[in-house]
């Protein structure tokens, strides 16, 4: 090994990351005690500059995005990231750091598949590729076979409403979760295509061209599929929704030719899109039944601040309902209720979406068409559901939250359980939302609350709400603050009371931008 001298070890402060470069190699150390952990600098998610993370109770939090990893050893302790941090050679000799800039060998290629009934996965998306990897990094080594009916996935569908319409990412370049080499190494099987049944009592999946695929175990993970409304000219060109790859591409090649869009509802997949074409200078009508966003999720005070920044951005806001769609072939107009017409290029159907389980007919579904899972995301049956269509238990209440990173999260979970481990949902749900530039993080889940603590300012792009019942905390909300957001989530693995919340806040120091 190539050591080299970097610095002494009384000039690295303990438990504050510090970033240093070798080689043209960034390596992030932490300190604790006497001893030195040396990581790799940037979250493998999207790049974030983990030296602006937080520390807490042994954990590094990525700044952006809050992937979490042990100290001692970078492992991947929750997504979005898919792996863990690349370590590197590192020892502390006469008050000194050395450092090796070559990069400790990860894991192996899988030498051979052990088993000869599969573990099927069901949709490679978020959770469903969070799964795999899990799996095999958990040490399963049998067969593993994903089933997935789009031929682009895996890719991250998060980008699709934030940085594709801003123009920032094209269609294109839309990032895969898993590339190649991954399904080379780990012995991954492929097959493209819809399912048709799901046989419970004979183990297996039928596809639509007639293929039969057998499972030892099975991971549903099929997400959801966006609503319609079944209005008059709903069948209309130019009428869209975004959940996947291609129907992104195709509002991107039209939206980009009218130059106007209207957006029914003003959910974050409604809002992000308008924000984002925004930047484009696109033309921008949000028309939702309630005049403000996210005001279920957020309260009054802040979905207020977003509609004024959406406004003062030049989204123009319609309170009312669709009744039917206008236009010959193509649409030209949305109609309301109340008779009004809003003159229409291009509709985006922000209209929420449903658990894809139409293929399940032997198990019992809920109301909104998703499974009831334990805390180990099974649904009994050799059968395990993640995602937007699990209804799992949080705090001793059925949940079902439709977020990219609860999804990966679940998919964790079942991967550790199929593969012969006891693992649990334990973790606190989390996902970010962006418009115009900036990042909002929520933590947590509240469905209802009595008390809300706005610390900082909206306005100023710099605030931590706290939202708390029955003096405990719930959920938070944020930007600006992200070692505070990073500690309040682990924090957060146990019951925090609202003071709690405040001290952490008031004593978490950011670092300097």
């Amino acid at each position: 090994m190539a050591y080299q001298k970097v610095m002494s070890l009384s000039a690295l402060p303990e438990l504050e990351p510090k970033k240093v470069s070798m080689d043209e190699t960034d390596i992030l150390l932490i300190r604790k005690g006497d001893e030195v952990f040396a990581l790799e600098a940037t979250c493998p998610h999207s790049g974030a500059p983990l030296e602006k993370g937080a520390l807490c109770e042994g954990k590094l939090i990525c700044p952006w995005h809050k992937s979490v990893f042990t100290i001692e050893e970078g492992a991947l302790c929750e997504p979005p990231s898919l792996r863990a941090l690349k370590r590197y050679p590192v020892k502390v000799e006469e008050g000194a750091i050395w450092l090796d800039p070559k990069a400790l060998p990860g894991a192996a290629a899988l030498d051979k598949v052990d088993d000869t009934q599969a573990i099927v996965v069901l949709g490679s998306g978020a959770g469903g590729s969070a799964a795999l990897k899990a799996l095999r990094e958990k040490g399963y080594s049998g067969r593993l076979i994903v089933v997935e009916r789009e031929k682009q996935a895996p890719y991250d569908r998060t980008v699709l409403s934030k940085f594709v319409p801003q123009g920032d990412m094209s269609i294109d370049e839309v990032p895969s979760l898993l590339d190649d080499d991954f399904y080379k190494k780990q012995k991954v099987e492929r097959i493209t295509g819809n399912v048709e049944e799901l046989d419970v009592k004979k183990h297996q999946l039928r596809l639509e061209d007639g293929t039969v695929v057998p499972y030892r175990k099975l991971l549903l993970a099929t997400g959801g599929i966006p609503q319609r409304p079944d209005l008059p000219g709903k069948a209309l060109l130019g009428i869209e929704v975004l959940r996947s790859w291609e129907q992104a591409a195709a509002i991107m090649a039209v939206v980009e030719q009218k130059q106007r869009l209207v957006i029914i509802g003003n959910n974050f997949i409604g809002m992000e899109v308008a924000a984002a074409f925004r930047k484009q200078d696109i033309d921008i009508t949000v028309i939702a039944k309630h005049d403000l966003p996210f005001e279920k999720q957020f309260g009054k005070d802040l979905a207020s601040f977003f509609r004024r920044r959406h406004e003062q951005k030049g989204v123009k806001f319609i309170e009312g309902e669709p009744a039917s769609f206008d236009g010959d072939r193509h649409v030209s107009a949305v109609v309301l209720k109340d008779g009004r017409r809003i003159d229409a290029d291009v509709v985006l159907l922000a209209t929420g979406v449903m658990p894809a389980t139409d293929f399940i007919h032997e198990l019992p579904l809920n109301k909104d068409g998703s499974l009831t899972v334990d805390e180990s995301m099974s649904a009994g049956h050799d059968i395990f559901a993640i995602g937007d269509i699990a209804t799992f238990p949080l705090n001793g209440h059925p949940t079902r939250i439709e977020h990219w990173r609860v999804a990966q999260q679940h998919g964790r979970v079942a991967a550790g359980v199929m593969a012969g481990l006891d693992e649990k949902y334990d973790s606190v749900p989390f996902f970010w939302t962006q418009h115009y530039g900036v990042r909002y993080e929520y933590l947590g889940h509240a469905e209802k609350w009595d008390d809300i603590d706005i610390i900082g300012s909206p306005d100023k792009d710099d605030f931590v709400a706290l939202f708390g019942l029955k003096d405990k905390l719930m959920a938070v909300v944020g930007t600006g603050r992200m070692r505070t957001t990073g500690t309040l989530l682990i924090k957060m693995g146990e019951p925090l009371t609202m003071d709690d919340a405040r001290r952490i806040v008031k004593e978490v120091k950011e670092p300097k931008s």
